[in-house]
């Protein structure tokens, strides 16, 4: 709709045009008619833009259009604008209010020396005839009531006759958008799941007039469930279940586009449902409800005593409705879903600080029992000699006594465990101390080699069996016969080389790549990996057959982290060994120093403390102090200031094992909540000031700013 107030000598009239396209000029053709000889018989045209809104064209006229005061022969119109037309002043939509007040008060000024007609085309039939009433009823309300109260007046008047008249009033749908409008705000403060489902529902069923509505959700399992089940009494629906046609909201689901039928049992589209027919549904609608691009449920709506009970207004709305309704449903699910992860970090919490304490009184305990009556775990007993394990924590005797049960055997090993533990040396602690001491140990990191080559490399060649091949080459395999064979990350390796390598182990046979022939082989396989093997199984990335073939024996080398008892000999054999390399007196480490070292996590274990130990003897003077050890170290520290006496303790490890934990959870709690400390805490249940004095102690602050920065 277009409207145009016109002045012209004085005279102001406002014109109203049903049609988007109105054309001005002095014939009589013309939607609107300016009499005068200034004007061309076409002027120009207003019509809608193709970017939106409308624009003014000139349709070659004699004395040329102006805009704003520019002339024009196109331009984009705005309300507001002021259109120049030969003597005449025209304004697009709306005018300035000394122009509108003159026209609520019929104020005229003297005309002007032309005497200029204007005049608009009525549209034909009754159309026309009820816009020129409606036009002369708006302007008596807006002249006895003013603008505000005459436009709540007539919206009154329309509405009430209507109703009388028609199926429904007049401004339905604007007060179904009111009353959209109002549904979404409410829906979107709930944070209660249960409460919002309910609302989005009743909502629905009550501006669409159905008989029953029902909300099919996405499960964490991917199943698809009715949540709810309403009917236009806002009651639940018992047994929703079997209420709703299933074809149809997994259809929605999977495709997420709607679907609707003015008469579903005979719709040819449904004839293959079955639960369309026994159902007997009629009017049926069914949205899908989407998120960030994927679909979280369907909208499920029905009337099965009424046909064509959903008009296409009623169907944009529910469109409307159903992607804030998507919105609102997910972000309450999303706030009971943290709720429920701060009460089980809330739980674990309190079961490790629990757990702390119990462990303190009972090592308190066992130190004081052990001063009366010692019996320490040791390495006495051991049938076989394990100099090169460094370690007389319970967890590294454990190890070694498993080891004893399993070295006199040819049965296949697993060693697990995080790198840098030390998988390595356990493989070859089991070939020095088995029966196959003498004969050839070999060992190959399957992660270091390309998957083509790894084939070759195990089982061997045949000359020209690829290029470069130029005479006949030996696998690991064959060198390892009657000896031991070590493969380190046998977790990388590709699903293709496991199959060839459960072959070996099935039936010891061994053909090298472009050989015929195949070899018997004699090997006691090693393995070992960093990964998380049974995982990589139900995840389809690793053979289960070739798994149970592996993992006969299982050995998990112990992090550092778990043996900090064992640190200060691991210490004293690495400063000995570079003594004794680089033939250079021994160096001691400061009691200060190594308590930094007791209190640090080590997330590269063993190796990470060789590596550190080796720059802090190259840096330090004799004595290894504070000022020596790494930055990660120093920052990351949970030691006491007043530090002068010596390591402690069992009972001090114990509490630093302890810190150590309560540091992992806060590092892991600050990195799922994007590093946001208020989150955080909230999580944790503790205050904000808390968190930032445990940041401090644990040393977490460089941690805090690169995962900001990242």
């Amino acid at each position: 709709m277009v409207t145009i107030i016109v002045e012209n000598g004085g005279r102001r009239e406002l014109f109203t045009f049903a049609e988007n396209t109105v054309t001005i000029g002095r014939a009589e053709d013309n939607d609107l008619r300016i009499g005068s000889r200034f004007v061309s018989q076409h002027h120009c045209r207003v019509e809608p833009s193709a970017e939106g809104g409308f624009k003014l064209l000139d349709m070659g006229s004699q004395n040329g259009t102006r805009v704003n005061g520019a002339d024009t022969s196109q331009a984009r119109l705005r309300p507001g604008d002021l259109i120049e037309i030969g003597p005449t002043r025209l304004w697009f939509q709306t005018a300035p209010e000394e122009v509108t007040a003159s026209l609520q008060n019929e104020e005229t000024t003297q005309a002007g020396e032309e005497d200029v007609v204007i005049s608009a085309r009525s549209s034909p039939g009754i159309s026309g005839k009820l816009r020129e009433s409606l036009s002369a009823l708006c302007v008596e309300f807006r002249k006895n009531y003013g603008d505000e109260r005459g436009l709540a007046e007539l919206e009154e008047a329309v509405v009430d006759t209507t109703k009388r008249i028609f199926p429904r009033p007049a401004f339905q749908r604007s007060m179904q958008a009111r009353r959209l409008v109002e549904v979404l705000r409410s829906i979107a403060t709930a944070t209660d799941l249960n409460k919002a489902l309910g609302m989005v529902m009743d909502a629905a069923v009550e501006m669409t007039d159905s008989e029953r509505g029902f909300l099919v959700l996405r499960e964490e399992s991917g199943q698809w469930k009715v949540r709810t089940g309403r009917n236009f009494d806002h009651e639940t629906i018992k047994g929703a279940e079997h209420k709703i046609s299933r074809n149809i909201a997994e259809q929605v689901a999977r495709t997420g586009k709607a679907m609707y039928s003015v008469n579903a049992v005979s719709d040819p589209r449904f004839q293959a449902f079955d639960s369309v027919n026994e159902l007997k549904l009629r009017s049926v609608i069914c949205l899908p409800l989407g998120v960030q691009g994927r679909v979280i449920g369907t909208l499920y709506l029905d009337n099965r005593f009424k046909d064509a009970a959903y008009s296409e207004a009623e169907i944009g709305l529910l469109e409307a409705f159903a992607d804030h309704a998507a919105l609102a449903l997910e972000n309450a699910r999303l706030y009971e879903q943290n709720l429920r992860n701060e009460g089980a970090l809330s739980r674990r919490t309190k079961e490790v600080e629990e757990l702390a304490q119990v462990l303190d009184q009972r090592m308190t305990k066992a130190t004081l029992e052990n001063v009366e009556d010692p019996k320490p775990l040791t390495r006495e007993g051991l049938k076989h000699n394990y100099s090169q394990i460094v370690g007389e924590s319970p967890a590294v005797i454990e190890m070694l006594r498993l080891l004893d049960r399993v070295i006199d055997s040819d049965l296949p090993v697993l060693v697990v465990g995080e790198s840098g533990t030390g998988k390595e040396l356990v493989a070859q602690a089991i070939h020095v101390n088995s029966p196959r001491r003498g004969r050839t140990f070999v060992k190959e990191n399957c992660a270091a080699i390309p998957e083509s080559l790894l084939e070759s490399e195990l089982f061997g060649y045949k000359k020209g069996a690829f290029t470069g091949a130029n005479s006949d080459r030996k696998g690991l395999f064959e060198e390892a016969h009657q000896g031991t064979i070590f493969l380190d990350e046998i977790g990388e390796m590709s699903m293709d080389m496991q199959s060839k390598l459960l072959r070996v182990l099935q039936n010891g046979e061994i053909r090298p790549v472009g050989g015929r022939e195949v070899m018997r082989v004699d090997v006691r396989l090693i393995t070992a990996s960093n990964r998380d093997l049974r995982q990589m199984v139900k995840d389809n990335r690793f053979r289960e057959d070739l798994f149970f073939r592996l993992n006969v024996v299982c050995v998990e080398a112990p992090p550092l982290r778990t043996r900090l008892e064992d640190l200060p000999l691991l210490v004293d054999t690495f400063t000995a060994r570079i003594a004794e390399k680089t033939k250079a007196e021994r160096k001691s480490v400061d009691p200060l120093a190594l308590r930094y070292l007791l209190s640090y996590h080590w997330p590269g274990n063993i190796r990470e403390l060789q590596n550190e130990i080796q720059r802090a003897v190259a840096l330090s003077g004799a004595v290894i102090t504070v000022d020596d050890l790494s930055r990660e170290i120093i920052e990351n520290r949970n030691v006491p200031q007043d530090s002068s006496g010596a390591a402690g303790g069992l009972k001090d490890l114990v509490k630093l094992a302890t810190h150590q934990k309560e540091r992992e959870i806060i590092l892991r709690t600050l990195e799922e909540s994007d590093w946001k400390k208020s989150i955080a805490a909230r999580k944790l249940h503790i205050s904000r000031p808390t968190l930032d004095q445990k940041i401090r102690a644990f040393g977490l602050g460089p941690y805090v700013d690169r995962g900001r920065q990242s």
